[in-house]
């Protein structure tokens, strides 16, 4: 008789910005928050509303047992939230208790798999995701598998490496390879339930490259760094993963970490990892930022929205990005380009609520004075009063079709399309990001109409708008904003010292 493996599956997702409102349940209930049953049923969905990892491990497990009936998921509880300040004490302790009481009550589950970010903080502490990974193996003990899928920007600390057999990190910047980590995990966890022992390794360097180094494509330090790495995997090596951090976390476990997990011996997973820490460090040189200055951004914006010959323009905000706690509705580069008569320029997208209720309050076709950002606390926020017009209403409810959003429904909230003097603003209630070009084309914009484009991202972007823009139409604009790529900007507290390209003087050797 075949036992069937039963397997635990739970998630906390969360990017933590030290600099950001802190964010609670609200958050989670918004974005992204399923329990039992209701994970299967959205990891089986066509167009699903869950993390894509979740997805991917279920059609591992499904190919791998001959169908759902062939295997026992345990689903308990993922959730996930846009990227914010701290996640609340409360919140997170009841999360927990939840997440306890769910587990306790299986019986005996033969593995775990967690899908996380693995950059949160808390209000009370740097490590909720160790915090969580150490309740998860107090409660099925030592010998139980517990596998997790990371984010590359996740900031790593002992505790999560000492609880769990394999930390698995995406492998692309923009992450389009949620779904195949998912997989990942599902086959490391069979080669665990078969009896392989692994042997973990893990290095952290003292290097804190600001975001918008850590592209992943041909030419760039990071994706380079990744593919080097994925060449050592073999008979010996099974996994290798590179995670850079994500900076505005501010903690102590801030750094690139290098895990590598050999199926021959931990002097194997050793020398691996260091090689690839003295790659890293003897490039870092290579982690320098490409911006231009706002008042060039505008000039060019202004010159192709009045001549028709050159190429179109994708601007990006990477400083008012949600996707790393953002609150994503500066108006500094608004105003600058309504100020120079900039035409025919879409910003995709503006996260204010206010502005969309009056503008369904008064209606497609109406005119509407409002002013931008007027309750909004957060020092970069500025207010701007504008008179526009209502173009269209939407749901915000749409399934993707490119880049990081293809394959799944995305939810912008109620969504209103306002004309400004010839500049087209995209406004949501549910803050996020611009992912794609969805999120233009959803709402009746053709993109490639478009002169010019700006998007409140800081790259997650760039595999959604591919097909439309080469690299070299696409200009990264120096403002203000949460998430600066300017990290001198910043006053921080946690941050480990000395750090690069902070510190330029730092200084690191392996520890033999």
């Amino acid at each position: 008789m075949v036992v069937k493996k039963r397997i635990a599956i739970c998630g906390f997702n969360l990017e933590s910005n030290r600099f950001a409102p802190s964010c609670n349940e609200a958050d989670f209930k918004e974005s992204m928050y399923f329990s039992g049953p209701d994970i299967s049923k959205e990891a089986r969905a066509e167009h699903p509303k869950i993390h894509l990892g979740v997805k991917g491990f279920y059609d591992a497990m499904d190919k791998q047992f001959g169908g759902e009936k062939g295997w026992e998921d345990e689903p308990i509880l993922v959730i996930g939230s846009q990227p914010a300040g701290p996640v609340d004490e409360i919140f997170f302790n009841r999360f927990l208790h939840d997440l306890e009481t769910r587990l306790k009550k299986m019986r005996d589950v033969d593995g775990v798999y967690i899908c996380q970010h693995g950059a949160a903080v808390a209000t009370h502490t740097h490590d909720p995701d160790g915090e969580m990974f150490k309740l998860v193996r107090r409660i099925v003990g030592p010998k139980v598998p517990i596998v997790a899928t990371l984010d590359l920007h996740a900031n790593i600390s002992q505790q999560m490496v000492d609880e769990t057999d394999l930390l698995i990190g995406y492998r692309t910047n923009p992450h389009v390879d949620l779904f195949e980590r998912g997989q990942e995990a599902a086959r490391c966890m069979l080669e665990l339930f078969s009896g392989v022992e692994l042997y973990k390794h893990w290095i952290k360097l003292p290097l804190v490259a600001p975001s918008v180094t850590l592209l992943t494509d041909d030419g760039h330090p990071y994706g380079d760094l990744i593919r080097e790495g994925q060449g050592y995997i073999g008979h010996a090596i099974i996994n290798v993963t590179i995670l850079a951090g994500f900076a505005f976390s501010d903690t102590p476990k801030n750094g690139m970490s290098f895990l590598v997990y050999s199926r021959e011996s931990s002097k194997n997973a050793e020398t691996v990892a260091n090689k690839l820490a003295q790659k890293a460090w003897s490039e870092r040189e290579r982690y320098k930022t490409n911006m231009i200055s706002l008042s060039t951004a505008t000039k060019l914006a202004k010159e192709v929205g009045d001549n028709p010959d050159p190429e179109p323009l994708l601007f990006a905000d990477p400083a008012d990005n949600p996707g790393g706690g953002g609150r994503g509705n500066t108006t500094f580069i608004l105003k600058k380009f309504l100020e120079a008569g900039v035409k025919n320029c879409v910003f995709s997208v503006f996260f204010d609520i206010h502005a969309v209720e009056t503008a369904f309050e008064s209606g497609v076709g109406s005119k509407i004075k409002i002013t931008l950002n007027h309750n909004e606390e957060n020092q970069f926020s500025e207010a701007l009063s504008i008179e526009a017009t209502v173009l269209s209403l939407h749901s915000g409810i749409f399934k993707g079709h490119y880049g990081m959003v293809a394959g799944t429904t995305a939810d912008t909230g109620r969504t209103a399309i306002l004309d400004i003097e010839g500049i087209r603003l995209i406004c949501i209630s549910k803050r996020q990001q611009c992912r794609s070009s969805d999120f233009l084309s959803a709402f009746g914009i053709d993109p490639i109409d478009c002169r010019t484009i700006v998007v409140k991202s800081r790259g997650h972007f760039r595999a959604g708008f591919k097909h439309i823009f080469n690299p070299n139409q696409i200009l990264e604009i120096d403002a203000p904003g949460l998430t600066s790529p300017n990290l001198s900007c910043f006053d921080w507290e946690y941050l480990p010292r000395p750090v690069y390209p902070l510190d330029r003087d730092t200084i690191w050797e392996i520890n033999n």
